[in-house]
């Protein structure tokens, strides 16, 4: 007579699991949140100047995290007169 594996053991107790775990359901129910009547975002929408400084400014971030250390100095000085332009002209 052949001894009982383990693993048929354990494959016997997962099958027999399997349609209670299908039917199983989560006992929280999500929700989605319902839609505010505000925007998250910090500038008005729909102006293009702002949309425009915006750009910019990533623009300039991207071009100071890769230039050379001779043009770090001039772009950032770039980049702080944009986003205080930014911060002057956009915010609530």
């Amino acid at each position: 007579m052949a001894k009982p594996s383990p693993y048929a053991a354990f494959l016997a107790i997962a099958l027999a699991a399997l349609p209670v775990a299908v039917q199983a359901r989560p006992i929280v129910t999500e929700t989605k949140p319902a839609a505010s009547g505000f925007m998250t975002a910090q500038y008005p929408p729909g102006s293009e100047r702002c949309h425009w400084l915006r750009h910019r400014a990533r623009e300039l971030e991207y071009r100071v995290a890769y230039a050379p250390p001779w043009e770090r100095e001039r772009l950032n000085f770039r980049l702080a007169g944009v986003r205080h332009e930014l911060w002057e002209s956009c915010r609530r």
